[in-house]
């Protein structure tokens, strides 16, 4: 080995150790990157020559810049978040809905409840009073008002729920595609020998991110690639530099959007989301909120037909038989029988034509108040609205719980996965020390054998 030999040792090692100096700069600067994994340079020996049938070293070769990647703290971390994706969107809509019944805060649905057919036992004290009479009729006003105010507060909870698909949609589908761009990027880059370090957590970073939104199962394939399929329903939705998409169609029963996916190349199909933020979505504007108001329409409907069959037992003022007292069979329609109940004289108070100042038919329409008439005979109408008071309540507590555990195992796994892929300032200086006292006798290594080749040079003179 010669001193040209020796110079190119150095040289070598000058540009080895730049680069060392460059991939530790790059992780400083991105120690606050979202989904940024710390890369390291691994060096080996170069490949030995033979000089006078000795092997001789030539120096230091990089083998590769590597990113610290765990794939199984990937797939946690993806399944963590769609299920945290699908409790966080449930939990914030239901708290949106409770105030509706909130019965501490203000005077509600269970208040104006109670206070009719507390107006029907005034009417007991002074069946042909006046004033109790339109007392009744404003009771009943404020009861149809808020039985209407809690069904449109629910049905525009279902609408926006169903509104909202659209920009979640068109969120997924722009992500599917960046997916698959930088699937391109990465299999292009790695074809020619790059490093595609940064684009690898970019990517893996947008698969965490679509996770939250739906469910999903990926596969990294060996050039570089990652294939995406829907958990919900088995269809891809990236394959390699393709992204499918998601559709929505208004179906024509509901009036409500269809949700469907189209794999790349292939047709459209209808599924049913189930997980992330889009299962929460349909799942709150076809099963939960739905559910909600169905109760609120059969308490709804219970009251007006108890009410009517008894009213039309009785008789007003004018010795008439009753007549419905309420129309509408739902929350949204329930209201007093305008047609019908033309003035307070036509309340049928009484339980006898021929006794008109009688008040036995309101004492039994005010006892219906506590009849077992809702959940199969189980429960009175204060009851029954309080269970459903109650169930709102728990399910809105029980998804705060469900949510702060969600969050709680969410932060261990992004700990775990900074304390194996995040960026050290600490260690990275150090490095950055270490790469520049080895550029530093590189460099070194050069004048020293410069020097050398100078001595040389002048004893030949």
């Amino acid at each position: 080995m010669g001193l040209s030999a020796a110079m190119e040792i150095g040289k070598n090692g000058l540009t080895i150790y730049r680069v060392a100096s460059e991939v530790t700069s790059e992780n400083i600067a991105n120690v606050n990157t979202p989904g940024y994994s710390r890369q390291r340079v691994l060096l080996e020996t170069a490949p030995p020559t033979t000089h006078n049938g000795f092997p001789m070293g030539t120096g230091v070769r990089i083998a590769t810049v590597e990113r610290y990647y765990d794939g199984l703290l990937q797939q946690q971390l993806v399944k963590a978040q769609t299920t945290q994706g699908f409790d966080t969107t449930k939990s914030s809509v239901l708290q949106q809905i409770e105030p509706t019944f909130n019965e501490v805060a203000n005077d509600g649905l269970g208040a104006a409840i109670t206070n009719f057919f507390g107006a029907w036992q005034d009417l007991t004290l002074n069946p042909a009073g006046a004033a109790e009479r339109q007392a009744l009729l404003s009771r009943t006003q404020i009861l149809s008002d808020n039985f209407k105010a809690v069904s449109t507060t629910l049905t525009d909870a279902i609408n926006t729920q169903n509104s909202a698909l659209v920009p979640l949609t068109d969120s997924i589908n722009a992500t599917l595609k960046n997916i698959a761009q930088l699937n391109e990027q990465i299999k292009t880059t790695e074809l020619v020998s790059g490093n595609a370090n940064e684009i690898r957590d970019q990517r893996d970073q947008l698969v965490r991110d679509l996770s939250k939104q739906i469910g999903i199962t990926y596969t990294e394939n060996s050039d570089g690639t990652t294939d995406i399929n829907y958990a919900d329903g088995g269809a891809a939705l990236v394959t390699g530099a393709d992204a499918g998409a998601f559709s929505l169609a208004v179906n024509a029963g509901s009036g409500l959007y269809d949700v469907s996916v189209t794999p790349p190349g292939g047709v459209a199909a209808l599924v049913a989301p189930l997980t992330g933020q889009l299962g929460a979505t349909v799942a709150l504007r076809d099963t939960i909120i739905p559910g909600y108001l169905a109760r609120v329409d059969a308490l709804a409907s219970t009251i007006a037909a108890e009410v009517n069959t008894q009213h039309k037992l009785g008789f007003d003022l004018s010795g008439a038989a009753g007549v419905d007292f309420f129309t509408g069979t739902t929350a949204a329609t329930i209201s007093l029988n305008s047609a019908g109940i033309t003035g307070t004289d036509k309340i049928a108070a009484s339980g006898n034509a021929l006794l008109l100042g009688d008040n036995s038919n309101a004492l039994k329409l005010a006892q219906l108040q506590g009849k077992q008439a809702m959940s199969a005979g189980t429960a009175s109408f204060g009851s029954y609205y309080n269970g459903l008071v109650s169930l709102i309540g728990l399910d809105v507590q029980s998804s705060k719980t469900t949510v702060a555990q969600d969050e709680a195992f969410t932060r261990q796994l992004t700990t775990l996965r900074e304390s194996n892929s995040g960026v050290s300032l600490d260690e990275e200086l150090t490095n950055l020390v270490k790469y520049q006292r080895s550029y530093q006798a590189s460099a070194k290594l050069i004048t020293t054998a410069t020097e050398m080749m100078d001595t040389v040079i002048n004893l030949i003179r």
